[in-house]
């Protein structure tokens, strides 16, 4: 295991950069008691016609086996894959006009919490930051995102993930456990994008917070108790993608286990994946458990999803972060179109998306709001960052950037046809998946290509459905053999769509 010296880093700096405030940043059991006597004003409020009920998408209502009538395979209303990429482009730029960038002051780099709580600066904030805009980066080479990229790192390496308030006791110590869940998954980005590993000491760092601290699980009242087993969720996914991607065996083991805490939490009450609270909802739980329990015990998968997971809500109640916890749910439907290969749950997630898409406002600063009642002027970077990652990103390639013409190897892609995901883990270290959706039946190649342009294996070749596939490299040519470290590309073709994207064996 590659050693990270986290008692130095938990020493660093820790100084105080804001006054608290009531907003997505750590809740006290008194902010939760709070929350609750809001949701139950406004329940009775609506129970009374003072207001509407909670709007839903088209095909909100339904389950997944009937969702495939909500709109067709897109239920974009009428969007590209280039209009989403431009929202995509747009929220990257929102974000970015949230940063602090007068090297002079304390919270230097760090991401403000939104256009209305400008004095409210978070490390989540700032990891989902390097996430998106080392996204925007791959898509775009746009060299003009890297000092805000840079920036978000400086603010990261001074308020670690795992310093964020809360402390790090099994029942409130899930602040820091979602910070350090994020600083991972903006890690692998990273360096997938850039082969930059100059960071990994805080980020493992971050891995080992994980892999050594829990969260008590004790039933499904309460904000500790509704609240933690998401999150945990959340922080085992990301540490077993970690693990996979550096081959260490103990982070590995770690993320499946606390997985599997969790699968036992949500088998013991099925109603807990109808709960929203704090800013997370069950998608996050779903997403979490098919990445890290289930990629352990891959055979056991297909009956659980089908018992439990597909029991999963699909719109939030009304609430203060109603948006992020609608986010969470898209990106649980885009886990479960990619576990099951059912495209009713890809037609969720579009729909979803679309939903999300209406909200954002009326004034094109590619932000969005906590709730549909909020202003214009109250848009949240996270919030935003979750659209960018949870609901815009499954949609988008590099083939349909703003940059496609200036990048070799895709000016054959016709996006509509195809997409080809990210591969996970990148780096990764033997094992990857790649996961890719073609649009109607028919043949489809993916294969794996040498830095040389030499074919080292092919994958995939043959005829198949439309739909969502999954398609897993152990590392290894045509004849078996072990192949060495080096940068990889994967190349998809189906039809006339052709796109290839770059990937990083690390051993």
């Amino acid at each position: 295991m590659r050693v990270a010296i986290l008692a130095a880093l938990a020493a660093a700096l820790t100084f105080s950069l804001v006054t608290p405030a009531f907003a997505t940043v750590y809740w006290t059991p008194e902010d939760w008691q709070a929350a609750e006597r809001a949701r139950a004003a406004r329940a009775a409020a609506i129970a009374a016609g003072e207001f509407d009920a909670p709007r839903a998408f088209p095909g909100a209502d339904q389950s997944a086996a009937g969702a495939g009538t909500a709109g067709g395979a897109t239920g974009t209303a009428g969007k590209t894959a280039q209009d989403y990429f431009q929202e995509f482009h747009d929220a990257v730029w929102f974000i970015a006009g949230k940063q602090v960038t007068d090297s002079t002051l304390v919270a230097y780099g760090g991401i403000r919490e939104a256009e209305h709580l400008l004095s409210i600066i978070q490390t989540d904030n700032t990891s989902e930051s390097i996430w998106m805009f080392s996204r925007y980066y791959e898509l775009t080479g746009d060299a003009s995102i890297l000092p805000y990229l840079d920036r978000s790192w400086i603010y990261v390496n001074n308020r670690p993930a795992y310093n964020e308030e809360g402390g790090s006791d099994v029942f409130g110590g899930y602040y820091r456990m979602y910070n350090c869940g994020w600083a991972l998954r903006a890690a692998l980005k990273y360096v997938e994008v850039f082969g930059d590993t100059q960071y990994d000491t805080y980020v493992d760092s971050c891995a080992n917070y994980i892999a050594t601290h829990n969260l008590r699980l004790t039933g499904p009242t309460g904000l500790f108790n509704e609240v933690n087993p998401p999150v945990l969720a959340w922080a085992a996914r990301n540490l077993r993608d970690y693990g996979n991607t550096y081959g260490d065996s103990l982070w590995q083991f770690r993320a499946w286990k606390r997985g599997e805490r969790v699968k036992g939490w949500v088998e013991d009450d099925i109603l807990v994946m109808d709960r929203e609270e704090w800013a997370v909802s069950p998608g996050m739980t779903v997403w979490g458990l098919l990445g890290s329990y289930f990629d352990e015990f891959p055979a056991e998968e297909s009956l659980w999803v089908a018992t439990y997971a597909a029991q999963m809500d699909t719109f939030a109640e009304p609430d203060t972060w109603e948006n992020a916890h609608q986010a969470w749910y898209a990106l649980g439907m885009n886990a479960l179109e990619i576990s099951t290969g059912d495209p009713a749950w890809g037609t969720m997630h579009a729909n979803m998306t679309s939903y999300l898409d209406a909200f954002d406002d009326t004034d094109q600063d590619g932000g969005i709001y906590g709730q549909p009642a909020d202003a214009d002027t109250m848009d949240h970077a996270w919030i935003t960052a979750y659209m960018g990652f949870m609901c815009y990103n499954p949609f988008i390639s590099v083939s349909t950037s703003i940059a496609e013409n200036d990048r070799p190897g895709d000016a054959g892609a016709v996006p509509g046809l195809a997409l080809l995901g990210d591969n996970r883990p990148n780096p990764f270290n033997p094992r990857t998946v790649i996961p890719f959706r073609v649009e109607r039946a028919g043949d489809v190649v993916l294969e794996i290509i040498d830095p040389a342009g030499r074919l080292v294996e092919r994958v995939v070749s043959g005829h198949l459905p439309a739909g969502a596939h999954e398609a897993e490299w152990l590392g290894r040519d045509s004849r078996g053999r072990a192949v060495a470290s080096s940068v990889y590309f994967y190349r998809l073709r189906a039809g006339t769509f052709e796109e290839t994207r770059k990937m990083i064996l690390v051993k």
